[in-house]
C-alpha cells in the first residue's frame, strides 16, 4: 500500500474509482436529511470539535473522525449506495468517507483521495475473498467488519504513513471490528458504515502518532481471521493478489439502481419488466414465485415490514410495490407507501424459495440467477429469469444514467445551480487541487468553513 501511487493504477481503475466516487456521493446526498443522520449530525454539534472536515449536503463543520461517521452514516441511510461482490457488502460508503475526512485534514488534492479510494477499496476486497462467507453467514455485516480495516488504510494512505505505521493502523482497527446483521432495516444499519469509517480514520490517527499494535494481527491465532472466518479464511494468495487486478474493475463493483438491499434487485428487474411488457396490476395477479440461490435471502429478515426502514430488507414489500406503482424509487420505501392496504394484501401472494442446485461459488446474491414466475388470475403465467442486475458491473449504467442518478440525488440537499458544478468536479477529481475545493461544492451554498 504504501508504495502504490495514483500513477500505478491502470487507466481503467481511476475511471472506474471516479464513477463509484461519483455514485457514492450521490448516495451520500441523498441520504443527508435523513432521520438517522440528523440524529447523528446533532450528537455531532452537541459535541463540538475542532472544525477540520465538512457534512455533505448540509452545513456542520466538524473533526475528521466526525465527519467520516456523518457522511458514512448519510451514504448508506437510503441503501442506495455500492456493493462488492468479493467483500459481500459495502465498500465505498466506508473507505470514501474515511478518505475524504481525512483528505479535508490533510489539505489533500483530489489524486491524492483517487489513490487512498482505490487502495483502500482494493484492501478490503480482498480480504472479503480470502474471508469466505461464514463470517456473514454467522451475522457479522461486512460491510463493518471489513470496512474498518479498509477505511484505515485508505486514510493512512492520505496521511502517507509509512509501512510499519500502516501495520500498527490495522491491528488497532481490528480491535474495533462489529457490526450485527440483526440491525437489519433500522437505523443503526447505515450507523454500520459510518462507524467503521470513523473507527478506521481514528485507528489511523493513533498509529500515526505512535500507538501499536500486533504485528501478525491478521493472520495471529486470536487475529482477524481467526476470529471473523472460522476457519474458512485462505490467505495464502492474499498479498499476491492485491492489485492483480484491481477489484474495481475485475469483477467490479455493482451500482444500485433501487435504493433497497442488492438481494432483491434480480427479482425486482423481473417484476418490473413484466409489468412493463404486459401492463400487469395487482388485480391481475394470482401469485408471485421467487426462486433464488441458496443463501441468496440472507439479508432478507422482514417477511413482514412494517416501517419504510424494515421494507428495504423485504423482497415481498419490493416486489409488490413494483407491481402495484410499476416503480421501485426513493419515494417507495416510506412508512406510509409499505402501510397501504394494497400493500399488505398482496404480501401473502409472494413466494420465495433457496435452491441449492443453483451454482454458486462464492456470493449468492450475486452469482447463479434469479427465476421469477407470475402466475394470473386468467391462467396465464409469466416467467422471468434474471443473471445480473442493472447497475451491476456485467449489466452496467451507462454513463448519462449515472449522471442522472446523480442529479436526482444531489438535489435533494443541493440548489440546482450547485447540481451540476458538483457533477462536473467530481467527473474530474484527478484535476482537483484541493479536496476542500470539491467538498465546497457539495455543501449548501458551498459554505465550507462556515459552520
Amino acid at each position: 500500500m504504501a508504495g502504490t501511487s495514483v500513477e500505478d493504477l491502470p487507466a481503467e481503475v481511476r475511471q472506474a474509482a471516479k464513477a463509484a466516487i461519483l455514485d457514492t456521493t450521490a448516495a451520500i446526498l441523498a441520504g443527508a436529511l435523513e432521520p438517522v443522520t440528523r440524529i447523528v449530525a446533532g450528537v455531532l454539534a452537541e459535541e463540538g470539535a475542532r472544525p477540520v472536515a465538512d457534512r455533505l449536503g448540509a452545513l456542520l463543520r466538524t473533526s475528521m473522525e466526525g465527519a467520516a461517521l456523518i457522511n458514512g452514516v448519510s451514504g448508506h441511510a437510503l441503501d442506495y449506495d455500492d456493493v462488492s461482490r468479493s467483500a459481500i457488502g459495502h465498500p465505498s460508503v466506508v473507505v470514501f468517507p474515511a478518505a475524504l475526512a481525512a483528505a479535508q485534514g490533510a489539505g489533500a488534492s483530489g489524486r491524492d483521495l483517487l489513490e487512498a479510494y482505490a487502495v483502500g477499496v482494493e484492501v478490503m476486497t480482498k480480504l472479503g475473498r480470502a474471508m469466505g462467507t461464514a463470517h456473514y453467514r454467522a451475522g457479522w455485516h461486512a460491510t463493518s467488519t471489513l470496512g474498518i480495516l479498509a477505511a484505515a488504510m485508505a486514510a493512512g494512505k492520505v496521511f502517507r504513513l509509512d509501512p510499519g505505521r500502516l501495520v500498527h493502523a490495522l491491528a488497532i482497527a481490528v480491535s474495533t471490528a462489529s457490526g450485527s446483521r440483526q440491525n437489519f432495516g433500522t437505523m443503526t444499519k447505515p450507523f454500520h458504515p459510518g462507524h467503521a469509517a470513523r473507527c478506521g480514520l481514528l485507528a489511523t490517527l493513533l498509529a500515526r502518532n505512535g500507538m501499536t499494535g500486533d504485528e501478525a494481527i491478521l493472520e495471529a491465532p486470536f487475529g482477524f481471521f481467526a476470529l471473523f472466518s472460522y476457519d474458512e479464511a485462505r490467505i495464502d494468495g492474499l498479498p499476491a493478489a492485491l492489485g492483480r487486478p484491481y477489484d474495481l474493475t475485475s469483477p467490479g463493483i455493482n451500482v444500485k439502481l433501487y435504493p433497497c438491499c442488492y438481494a432483491i434487485h434480480r427479482a425486482a428487474d423481473a417484476v418490473l419488466g413484466a409489468v412493463r411488457e404486459h401492463g400487469i396490476s395487482n388485480a391481475d395477479v394470482q401469485s408471485v414465485e421467487v426462486i433464488v440461490p441458496a443463501g441468496g435471502l440472507a439479508p432478507l429478515i422482514h417477511d413482514r415490514p412494517t416501517t419504510g426502514l424494515e421494507s428495504k430488507f423485504s423482497m415481498q414489500y419490493a416486489l409488490a410495490a413494483a407491481i402495484l406503482d410499476g416503480r421501485l424509487n426513493l419515494e417507495t420505501f416510506t412508512d406510509e407507501m409499505v402501510r397501504r392496504p394494497r400493500v399488505r394484501a398482496l404480501l401473502s401472494a409472494i413466494h420465495l424459495t433457496e435452491d441449492s442446485a443453483i451454482p454458486v461459488a462464492f456470493n449468492p446474491l450475486e452469482e447463479g440467477h434469479v427465476a421469477v414466475r407470475i402466475c394470473l388470475r386468467d391462467g396465464d403465467t409469466l416467467d422471468r429469469r434474471v443473471d445480473h442486475a442493472r447497475g451491476s458491473a456485467d449489466n452496467p449504467l451507462d454513463r448519462e444514467e449515472l449522471r442522472e442518478k446523480f442529479r436526482d440525488c444531489a438535489r435533494r440537499a443541493l440548489p440546482p445551480e450547485q447540481v451540476e458544478h458538483a457533477l462536473a468536479m467530481l467527473e474530474t477529481l484527478d484535476d482537483v487541487r484541493r479536496v476542500d475545493d470539491l467538498v465546497r461544492a457539495l455543501v449548501p451554498a458551498g459554505n465550507v468553513g462556515a459552520g
